[in-house]
């Protein structure tokens, strides 16, 4: 293990050219390892042994050609930088042409248009041609502008009869349209990416005004919705309306992809500005509608940004966690459109990654990623290299983090997402959410308390909990909600079926307006058996980032919970409420807590490589009801130190209302639920309370 240094992360001049290239060269003797030589002439970083693949499978060309333009991407940053290190890279300058001479060469040669054929590229040995192509192109195509005066001749010419034939696909072809589950807002974006840098770097080609042309109208039909097919504003030269023909997002500007709301796809303007960026180094006035929209989903996306650089899911997320979040987009929208908080996220994942890559000790940007040669977890290393050489290529503005309080008074406020049926509180206490439709149609809930960003998350069980009948995970089908809004809080109240309806789940999740505390509410009934019953359900990342420990605590207990390499266990507390890492607070009406401990990461089966532990609730059935409980969560250190205080079940004569009074951040509060289909009047004290059908009421005492 080597013991990198820390990078100065107080200096007034961090983050600079100087610290990535740095980070840069330390990932530089971990990917040279993966070196395969086949000739003199021709080689590659990976493995083209699909079995090597980790995880296993994966679209094959993707796998291999995407990885090897993001590592050409720094390879050619490096080799022009005045910042190199050789000392830390271990090789020397022409040693870093010759990779780049000998793997543009390799890959030209076995794209479609080439003359070699090589196990498993899956076109008949060869790849090009394919919907993600364009990415991968113009990828390379940054890195061969970067050092064309150095590479040889003969690879300039292979890399320009690339770029000319995946530029000519799009001549005469107008952009797809896709809005729900699969929007191709991400395809219309790196389409229009390539062609931007075909058009740039091959302006005398005779196709070069029709790859500008379809170049814009990709770019203006990346982030689409209803209200631009019928907008006649002036555009260049015509009614925006005349250049769209997609509707790629949702009217709010939320996005689909996955089969549910993804954020990270929001976040594809990156693609646009990439493609811009070609224009800008090649001398050329940027066209405008490489912007469109930019702003706008961006706007969206930051709503999920959290204060140390991470980015929330709370419709889930089948990518990994915690990657490290440097995309040159937060660079544009600091230094171009004055948002401080891009700035603030970029500059928080750059220290980030300087803190993984000395947790790892060996190069690898992810300390959680497992060694591969090939597959997701290549891939992800070398797209970290490639997003780094983004970044120096466009160059660095002088962006700071912004301070904590500022960060929490600004994301203040509440936000409903009808489209994807999302409710999302933010406080200065931190982010509460709940989607009834996740990721693979799940329903799901998140909590990310301020200060425990780096441990808490969610996945796609979470608030929802675990049927299972012998042996499997019984699969949620939600039959209708009703959701209320506020500017501060939300409530929404609603049906779930199981097993074609023999498991029934009545539920209500309310965020209450004090910003700290919100509850739970469960009534299940089930017709059949079930293996596993297990409630609520919260997911603790317990990593390298919370430096591999979790601190719980408990009616008599507390524990500090090793991540990985600990022992996998059950912690029965034999208590109502806990505490975790000091800054959440979880009580139930008189069910006990359990703690999951984990142990090991979730690879290589899943992407996210990360361990997670959980707390949920075990179940005794009462005949039909399986389930009838009520959780509180509250929020922050000081909602924390408030887990303990109670929840007190009111009594109702209705068998169809639930009632809790529990404390909260301004009092006492009574949240009654009606999972019934009528109106119903409860006695609260000595007020009648009228409850519409369907529906949760708050009452502050």
């Amino acid at each position: 293990m080597i013991a990198y240094p820390p990078l100065d992360t107080d200096s007034p001049s961090f983050p600079s050219e100087a610290d990535l290239v740095q980070m840069m060269c330390r990932h530089v003797p971990y990917i040279e390892q993966y070196w395969v030589d086949e000739d003199d002439e021709y080689g590659y970083f990976g493995t083209l042994d699909e079995n090597e693949f980790k995880p296993a499978g994966g679209p094959i060309n993707e796998m291999i050609i995407r990885s090897l333009g993001d590592e050409l991407r720094g390879y050619a940053v490096l080799y022009q930088s005045e910042h190199y290190d050789a000392s830390v890279a271990g090789v020397d300058k022409p040693h870093l042409l010759d990779r780049l001479n000998r793997c543009i060469r390799w890959i030209c040669a076995h794209h479609v248009s080439g003359a070699r054929r090589t196990k498993p590229f899956e076109w008949d040995g060869q790849w090009g041609d394919d919907w993600e192509s364009s990415l991968w192109v113009a990828d390379i195509a940054m890195a061969v502008h970067q050092v064309a005066e150095s590479l040889d001749k003969n690879v300039l010419e292979a890399f320009y009869r690339v770029l000319a034939f995946e530029g000519d696909r799009f001549v005469g072809v107008d952009p797809p349209d896709g809005r729900w589950i699969d929007t191709k807002e991400e395809e219309n974006a790196w389409d229009a990416y390539l062609l931007a840098w075909s058009y740039c770097l091959l302006p005398d080609h005779p196709n070069a005004e029709e790859w500008l042309y379809r170049g814009k109208l990709f770019a203006m039909n990346t982030f689409t919705t209803d209200r631009d097919r019928v907008d006649t504003s002036p555009f260049d030269g015509r009614p925006l309306k005349d250049w769209i023909c997609t509707q790629t997002a949702h009217p709010d500007l939320t996005v689909e992809n996955h089969g549910s709301f993804h954020p990270g796809y929001l976040g594809c303007g990156v693609l646009l500005l990439q493609g811009r960026l070609a224009f800008q180094l090649t001398g050329r006035q940027p066209p405008p509608h490489y912007l469109h929209h930019i702003e706008d989903a961006y706007d969206v996306l930051r709503r999920f940004f959290l204060f140390n650089g991470f980015t929330a899911y709370p419709s889930g997320q089948d990518w990994t966690y915690h990657e490290p979040d440097i995309q040159v987009q937060h660079a544009v929208m600091f230094e171009e459109f004055g948002d401080r908080f891009a700035g603030h996220i970029l500059w928080q994942n750059l220290k980030y990654l300087d803190e993984s890559m000395r947790a790892a000790g060996d190069g690898r940007f992810n300390a959680r990623m497992p060694y591969a040669a090939g597959g997701r977890y290549f891939q992800f290393e070398t797209g970290i290299m490639g997003l780094l050489g983004i970044l120096v290529i466009a160059g660095i503005p002088d962006f700071k983090p912004i301070s904590e309080a500022e960060f929490r008074r600004e994301q203040i406020g509440t936000d409903d997402y009808p489209y994807v049926w999302l409710q999302v509180r933010r406080s200065k206490q931190g982010l509460f959410s709940f989607a009834w439709r996740s990721l693979k149609r799940q329903v799901m809930g998140m909590v990310v308390p301020a200060g425990g960003e780096d441990t808490l998350g969610s996945d796609q069980d979470a608030f929802v909990g675990r049927f299972e009948v012998e042996g499997e995970r019984l699969k949620p089908h939600p039959l209708y909600h009703n959701d209320r809004t506020t500017d501060r809080g939300f409530s929404t109240t609603g049906v779930i079926e199981y097993a074609d309806g023999a498991v029934r789940q009545s539920i209500a999740v309310v965020a209450l307006e004090d910003g700290e505390t919100s509850i739970v509410i469960d009534r299940t009934v089930a017709d059949i058996e079930l293996s596993v019953n297990e409630g609520f359900g919260l997911y603790i990342m317990n990593d390298f980032v919370n430096d591999n420990r979790v601190t719980i605590s408990f009616d008599g207990g507390r524990r500090v919970v090793r991540g990985v390499g600990g022992k996998a266990r059950v912690i029965e507390t034999d208590s109502t409420w806990i505490k975790v890492a000091g800054c959440l607070g979880i009580e139930t009406d008189g069910l006990q807590l359990l703690y999951e401990d984990a142990a090991e990461r979730n690879s290589p089966e899943r992407w996210k490589n990360l361990l997670q532990d959980r707390i949920f609730l075990r179940h005794q059935a009462a005949g039909r009801t399986v389930r009838d409980y009520a959780c509180v969560i509250r929020q922050g250190r000081a909602g924390a130190r408030r887990a303990g205080d109670g929840v007190e079940r009111v009594k109702t004569d209705d068998d169809g209302l639930r009632a809790y009074r529990f404390r909260s951040l301004t009092g006492f509060a009574v949240v009654v639920a009606n999972f019934t289909s009528t109106q119903k009047t409860i006695e609260i004290g000595d007020a009648s309370v009228e409850v519409l059908a369907l529906d949760t009421v708050v009452i502050q005492e």
